[in-house]
């Protein structure tokens, strides 16, 4: 099993921690970190448990558990002012309430490229 509580020292330089162990436990005291305490040789310390951390050091101890720290977030742009965006939505404004119902349930069950190919199929 993996390890799940970490001391400061052993979270320096992980993910966006910096360097410094006091850095560390300060910014753990201001997000209030999970913490047990941990007797050692030179006496007590905290361990913070790895669910209280950022998910960017979640990632960096172990990217095979926390792969979604690691995926960047997807990025779309919408085009409104070309022709075919206006198109569709005059299609869209001039549908029945039940037509409407209708599109909307086949996008629930299928989403849009069930719809594309649909279409594509039509055309053929």
């Amino acid at each position: 099993m993996d390890k799940e509580w970490f001391t400061a020292n052993e979270l320096k330089e992980k993910g966006e921690l910096g360097s410094s162990p006091q850095g560390i436990n300060k910014r753990a005291r201001e997000q209030n970190w999970r913490w047990q305490r941990r007797f050692g040789k030179q006496g007590v310390t905290k361990e913070y448990h790895i669910s209280s951390l950022p998910l960017s050091t979640q990632n960096e101890l172990y990217p095979q558990r926390y792969p979604l720290a690691a995926e960047e977030p997807a990025a779309y742009t919408v085009s409104r002012d070309g022709v075919p965006w206006a198109r569709l939505q005059s299609y869209l404004t001039g549908m029945k309430p039940e037509e409407y119902a209708v599109l909307l349930s086949f996008l629930a069950k299928n989403g849009a490229a069930g719809l594309l190919d649909l279409i594509s199929k039509a055309n053929k």
